[in-house]
């Protein structure tokens, strides 16, 4: 599962594939620890691969993996 931070107009937010939900938030590292979080939670239940996306300014870099 890919967990999405994304930061759009100063504008930052999590997309969640799993819940097809957007949390927004009002900086970046608080979008990015809510990300983490969930991303950890979902590997810790489901034994699967997790990613953390960040995509800002048109470029995405995965940040953070678990379960690699």
């Amino acid at each position: 599962m890919v967990i999405t931070v994304q930061c759009n107009a100063q504008r930052w937010s999590v997309l969640d594939p799993q819940t097809r939900s957007t949390q927004m938030f009002s900086s970046g590292a608080a979008a990015f620890d809510a990300a983490v979080s969930r991303a950890s939670e979902h590997h810790r239940r489901t034994g699967q691969h997790s990613t953390v996306r960040v995509e800002a300014l048109g470029t995405a870099v995965d940040a953070l993996h678990f379960g690699l």
